[in-house]
């Protein structure tokens, strides 16, 4: 949450002409209501199990660029989907920094009496997750969106090469 995923997706994509697919946008579309609105009507198992499906949706696509929410890491089925659909990147940040950029935001899991905390905690409990999973990791905390996708790019160019 607040890593730059949406925003770093819509610049690589421009990068590289593969097409972004942002997965809240199809979960939304997928429930016909906000997300904000699935939690607080069917709660956030129903989002989950919405997200998953729209992962299973993707398996088997190529010339994506796969924007996720923060928490899709959480289910065990969505961590076996997500390398196949492409290589995970992880956009990590420090918790501090993930704060300051979405303390303003009105995200369904920090509608809580003490939100920084709660952006902590969740950090916490998914950095294991986060690092099993990516396959590659690159710290945007000092990055603007734009270098942080060059630096995605980067990677996976200097990959091809040694290949």
């Amino acid at each position: 949450m607040g890593s730059g995923k949406s925003s770093v997706g819509r610049i690589l994509s421009s990068l590289t002409g593969f097409a972004l697919v942002d997965t809240d946008a199809l979960v939304a579309r997928e429930a016909g209501q906000s997300i904000p609105g699935i939690f607080k009507e069917q709660g956030e198992e129903h989002f989950r199990a919405l997200e998953t499906k729209v992962l299973q949706g993707l398996v088997g696509r190529i010339g994506l660029i796969v924007a996720t929410g923060g928490g899709i890491i959480t289910s065990g089925q969505n961590r076996e989907l997500l390398p196949q659909i492409g290589p995970v990147v992880w956009l990590d940040a420090s918790p501090e920094h993930l704060y300051q950029r979405v303390k303003h935001s009105n995200r369904p899991l920090l509608q809580t009496a003490d939100p920084r905390r709660t952006l902590e905690e969740l950090y916490a409990e998914r950095e294991s997750l986060y690092a099993g999973t990516a396959a590659i990791r690159i710290d945007s905390s000092a990055l603007t969106h734009r270098q942080t996708a060059e630096a995605v790019l980067a990677h996976f160019q200097q990959q091809a090469q040694q290949q």
